[in-house]
């Protein structure tokens, strides 16, 4: 593990360096998660000019809770997207044998190989929110809450990644398939309570934990949901993760060299 997480830190600080020699790209990138953000703030606080709550959450919770999604999204582009967003084509020509070489698990140098520090802005800029509007809150969270909400942010990156590789995987048994744009789809809907969602939209986000992406990190955050939450999320990720590690493996064996 710790051979690992070297070799990660390595492979992100290339990336950086990369990208940090384009610093109009940087300012571009903060400018256009400024102007997005803004967008959907501007959206949500619409909605609440004709509400005071939607799905159980004040306009203060879902502020925090689309903060919480805004980290997480900023996460999926900066660290898993970079990989698995044209990794199809990496498997059609062939390009996927060099992985299969290195002396490293596939599915860390297919995931996590390569990453986009710039988008860590999007990331950044949802921390703000949500620390601007916790500690705005008439009682703000304490410790033990700060550290439920943390957990349960590690826990959602974790079924980020874990979700996205089982999207991918699909190319092994079904090369052209792509379910990027469903999964694109299914993502954005992390940035609503899913307490008001219908019933057919809740049982299609079981598909991809929705709940536990932004809604029960700002829930028990902000206290609407129960500290349970917390081992529940954390349970969520680690069957995710080992289940995205399996379906990978056996993806793996199915696969049958371009270049051979």
């Amino acid at each position: 593990m710790m051979r690992l997480i070297r070799l990660y830190a390595l492979l992100f600080s290339l990336s950086l360096r990369r990208q940090v020699a384009y610093r109009a790209d940087l300012a571009f990138e903060i400018v256009r998660t400024l102007v997005a953000l803004v967008g959907s703030l501007g959206a949500l606080l619409a909605v609440f000019t004709r509400t005071d709550q939607l799905g159980g959450f004040t306009v203060t919770e879902a502020v925090c809770l689309l903060g919480t999604f805004q980290l997480i999204s900023g996460l999926r582009q900066a660290l898993v997207e970079p990989n698995l967003r044209f990794y199809g084509g990496q498997v059609a020509d062939g390009r996927f044998d060099a992985v299969l070489t290195q002396p490293a698990p596939s599915i860390f140098l297919a995931s996590l190989g390569g990453a986009a520090p710039i988008a860590l802005t999007q990331a950044a800029l949802g921390l703000v929110v949500v620390v601007i509007t916790a500690g705005s809150r008439p009682t703000p969270p304490g410790p033990a809450t700060i550290a439920g909400w943390l957990v349960l942010v590690v826990a959602a990156t974790v079924i980020m990644w874990a979700t996205r590789c089982l999207i991918a995987t699909s190319v092994f048994w079904a090369l052209g398939f792509n379910l990027d744009v469903a999964y694109d789809a299914l993502w954005q809907l992390g940035g609503y309570p899913t307490s008001m969602l219908n019933p057919p939209l809740r049982l299609l986000t079981t598909i991809l934990p929705v709940a536990f992406l932004a809604t029960a990190p700002a829930g028990v955050l902000v206290g609407a949901w129960s500290p349970a939450w917390v081992a529940a999320g954390a349970a969520v990720a680690a069957i995710g993760a080992v289940l995205a590690v399996i379906v990978w493996n056996r993806g793996v064996r199915n696969y049958g060299s371009a270049t051979s």
